[in-house]
């Protein structure tokens, strides 16, 4: 748990890199449209824009609460259960409907904050 932030912020970063990659030709779509509401045109709002905006704005805000949660566990904050068990719960729904995807990665990283929640649930209880 001791860096959940970071890989957080890893996973941030690996999405956006494929999410560039993957939505480079669209992207190069939206600048030809000037970027100011070029996920519509003619009226018609353009599924492939709009998706490919919102799974790079995905990966942006995974950086920022990888950053965040980096900060608060430096600070000695330890992260709820509930974190935990969110990452898992999401991670497996993701891989069940898009088993070749980086859900794996939210199951892992649910894992080691749960392990590291518990463990400081421990300490404490044993320090009290």
């Amino acid at each position: 748990m001791k860096y959940s932030g970071y890989y957080l912020f890893a996973t941030g970063v690996l999405h956006n890199l494929i999410g560039f990659v993957m939505g480079w030709p669209v992207l190069l779509d939206m600048s030809d449209a000037g970027w100011i509401s070029s996920t519509i045109v003619d009226g018609q709002v353009l599924f492939d824009r709009e998706a490919i905006s919102w799974f790079l704005i995905t990966g942006f805000f995974w950086m920022a609460f990888g950053l965040t949660l980096q900060k608060a566990i430096d600070q000695g904050f330890v992260p709820p259960i509930s974190l935990g068990l969110s990452f898992i719960v999401i991670g497996v729904i993701v891989a069940f409907i898009m088993p070749i995807s980086g859900a794996y990665l939210f199951i892992i990283q649910g894992i080691v904050l749960l392990i590291g929640a518990n463990k400081a649930q421990i300490t404490v209880q044993n320090a009290g």
